[in-house]
């Protein structure tokens, strides 16, 4: 069993050298796992929304969904008409109809909402973009990663995905961001490429923000982004997944033959995903974006501007992907894909157009964000 150095997220002279004690912990120690902690909120009333329906689109979906290629639900919006719908189930086993207002798995759709957390707190001048994260975090083992490489996936870290199979000798006790860290420090996830050197999509370095925002804010993860992001933007249908409640969740994740995916000792690790929206919290999220309060405008724009390039004429910024479009606008997007669940937010940069897709079956692929975007 692979140990956690007991990190304190509010650091005095006194607990630094607390800590360097600490430090002296072996990798190889045992320990207890704790569970990730989250707050659920109340559920916006679907009623508050302009939910005036786009025949062209209903039509698209419902084909996908006598297909089997689509069970979801989805808000699309242009010039600030709404269109939404619902199609499937929240449970294939038990036949419950899915609600608009239901909350879903974003998985890597996390990502950016995660970045938007840090960002407050450059917002801030509490964090540096350019600073070595250990600047912050001071048994970080690496010295010339930044928290820019983070941001843009440019650290050179590997998965820790890729790892843990074989390095957590018990499957049945959830993983933490802490244990994630542990990981790291102990120089157990392997490095594949210097800082700087190219981009490398990888779940590890949204895995260390929170860890990260922690150690600097002095609050949990969880706490921190519903004080000073969900509740702020409206966003109160937006938790973090909670391993004590997840019995409770009403929307589940399914294979492509129909049954449900049951919790997995990676799901407690959050900031990479793991967080658990509605269309509706996305929304804001949405227009927090075309007019933000939370950061500046100079900031958000850095956060939307290339900083890797990832593709044939594909891009990675602060936390978003980027797709320069034929018109002259860009296409701001993430999509997200973890146990059963896919998630899409695709915005436009120049016009006040979003897609906001979120799946609970893997059946059929990946929806067709052109044939999508063309049809609103």
């Amino acid at each position: 069993m692979i140990s956690s150095v007991v990190r304190h997220t509010l650091v005095t002279p006194l607990t630094r050298g607390f800590l360097l004690i600490l430090i002296t912990v072996s990798c190889n120690s045992e320990k207890q796992q704790n569970p990730v902690t989250s707050a659920h909120s109340v559920i916006p009333e679907s009623s508050e929304v302009d939910t005036s329906a786009n025949v062209e689109l209903q039509s698209y979906f419902h084909a996908l969904a006598q297909q089997g290629k689509f069970n979801g639900v989805a808000l699309l919006s242009s010039d600030g008409g709404l269109a939404t719908l619902a199609e499937g189930f929240r449970l294939k086993s038990e036949g419950d109809t899915l609600q608009l207002n239901d909350q879903f798995q974003l998985a890597s759709l996390s990502k950016p909402i995660t970045a938007l957390g840090l960002l407050y707190l450059v917002q801030q001048s509490k964090i540096n973009l350019d600073a070595p994260v250990a600047t912050y975090l001071w048994d970080f083992p690496y010295p010339e990663i930044t928290v820019r490489s983070l941001l843009n996936h440019t650290s050179g870290m590997g998965n820790y995905i890729y790892v843990t199979d074989s390095l957590w000798n018990n499957p049945d006790s959830f993983m933490t961001n802490e244990d994630v860290y542990e990981l790291l420090r102990c120089e157990q996830v392997p490095t594949h490429y210097p800082p700087f050197k190219r981009f490398d999509y990888c779940n590890t370095n949204y895995a260390v923000i929170p860890v990260l925002i922690e150690e600097v804010s002095g609050m949990s993860f969880q706490e921190f982004m519903r004080i000073h992001v969900f509740e702020p933007l409206g966003m109160f249908s937006t938790f973090y997944y909670d391993l004590r409640k997840a019995s409770d969740y009403t929307v589940q994740g399914h294979y492509p033959d129909g049954s449900s995916k049951k919790p997995f000792y990676l799901d407690a690790v959050v900031g990479d995903k793991s967080l658990y929206s509605s269309i509706f919290d996305l929304y804001k999220l949405f227009e927090e974006l075309k007019s933000p309060t939370l950061i500046d405008k100079e900031l958000l724009d850095e956060a939307m501007s290339i900083e890797a390039k990832t593709g044939v004429d594909s891009y990675y910024g602060l936390g978003w992907r980027l797709k320069p479009m034929e018109d002259g606008d860009t296409l701001v997007y993430h999509n997200g894909w973890w146990r059963g669940f896919r998630s899409y937010f695709w915005m436009s940069k120049k016009h006040d157009k979003v897609a906001i897709i979120l799946t609970n079956s893997i059946r059929g692929g990946y929806l067709n964000r052109q044939e999508i975007w063309n049809l609103f």
